[in-house]
This record gives structure tokens, sequence and C-alpha cells, in this order.
């Protein structure tokens, strides 16, 4: 038995109810840098309204997204059809979460790719091992500034976005609307693949945004040498919001 995972996980949901009890002494003392959300919640002024989630997958992040901004409206983005029904079932009794099956990026359109047997890993960047590959589906591409505009949406409080390697088309595809988005997070990769966007690309681009980086959230290290790191999610913060 595993008694330092058991461990750290039993003290890791410990944790987590204290935030979720939202204690005034607990939200002033807690550092930064270990929750996103609990982080995201503290740095906004006032509770979101817009949240959007690329890559909602089977729902986890949305969910989460839905116990800590109840009164936000939440756009959960899947395009795999299999995924996003399961994705379905798992939030149905989430009034403020509202379903796309489609995936965000530069240009609207439709793309094949390829269906991996880990659904956490369908990419529209790349192949995965062979092996893993159980089918080919076409799914539909849409730009998140037009489906804003649909929904009469002009500002984004926060977007998360794990696309395996997507994640510049996603940017891309909100337009002008980047410019009115207050909180980004997004996985970054430290080495060059083709599933992970790299730290120092994303960097330019976020300083360039108007962004500056305000947390690194589970951190992953590279799987065959450790001194390495691999992935992080890491989060964005408009600069004008970290203003006194």
């Amino acid at each position: 038995m595993n008694w330092k995972y058991l461990t750290g996980k039993t003290f890791s949901s410990l944790e987590q109810g204290l935030l979720k009890l939202q204690l005034n002494f607990i939200s002033k003392n807690y550092p930064y840098g270990r929750n996103w959300m609990f982080d995201a919640k503290r740095i906004l002024a006032k509770e979101p309204s817009v949240i959007v989630d690329a890559g909602a997958n089977i729902g986890s992040i949305s969910k989460e997204l839905s116990y800590w901004f109840p009164s936000a409206k939440i756009m959960a983005f899947e395009p795999v059809k299999h995924t996003f029904d399961q994705l379905l079932k798992h939030l149905e009794n989430y009034p403020n979460i509202i379903f796309f099956q489609k995936a965000l990026g530069a240009a609207p359109g439709k793309i094949t790719i390829d269906i991996n047997r880990e659904n956490t890993i369908n990419s529209i960047k790349a192949t995965y091992n062979s092996e893993n590959i159980i089918g080919k589906e076409e799914i539909e591409v849409v730009r998140l500034e037009e489906v804003l505009l649909e929904q009469q949406i002009d500002q984004i409080d926060i977007i998360k976005i794990d696309v395996e390697g997507f994640e510049f088309e996603v940017l891309e595809g909100q337009g002008s609307l980047i410019n009115q988005t207050k909180i980004i997070l997004l996985e970054v990769g430290y080495e060059r693949e083709i599933t992970k966007v790299h730290f120092s690309d994303v960097e330019a681009f976020m300083e360039q945004k108007g962004f500056m980086l305000c947390g690194i959230y589970e951190t992953r290290r590279n799987l065959l040498d450790k001194r390495k790191l691999w992935y992080s999610n890491n989060l964005y913060v408009k600069k004008e919001l970290l203003n006194p």
C-alpha cells in the first residue's frame, strides 16, 4: 500500500473541505498557489458572471466551478460525442452550466480527429500511440467570439483551457474579447511537444495581451527524469485587476 499517496490524498481532502467552509480567517490567511479556483475568487473584485470551460471532458472542473461560483453562467465545451454524453449525464442537475458539443478554435469548420481509449487525451493536434486509437470522429470547431456574440455576452470573467496543444487556437478564437477577459487558466508544457503549448511562448503571448502569471498549479514532472518539469496549470490575471 502506498502510504505516502494515501496520506497526501487525505490531507488534500481535508484542505479542500476547509476551503469550502469559506471561513473569514481561512480566506485571509490561506496561501496563494494551492487552489486556483479559490485564488481566482479572491482576486476578482466581484462574483463572476461568465466562465468558459474549454475542454470540459466529463465535467469535473465545471462541477467545481459551479460550486465556487454558483451565480455564474458556466459554458462547457466538449466536442467528442461519447465524452459529451457523459458530461451531460454527470452535470444534468446543474442549472448554471450550459453545454456545447463543439471544440473551440481559431476558425470555424469541421475536423476529423482520432478517438483515444483514454478520453482525457483526445487531441485535435496529434495522434497518440496507435494501439490506443479506437476510432475517428468528425467534430465541429467554432470561434468563441462568435458563440459569445450569439449569447449576447461581451466579457469573460474566467476561462479555463485544457485542449492538448490547441490552446493558442482557442485564445485566437476569442478575438477582441480577450481584452475583456479577466482570468485565464491553461495547461502549459516545459518541453517542446505537439500536445503542449510551451511555457515561454505562453509567457510572451500573455505579456503582450496584458496578463501576469499569478499561480502555478498541479505541476507534473517528466516521467523518465524527475529533475525536469513536464507541465502545469498556470493562472494568468489581467494586470489591471492587480493594481491597488
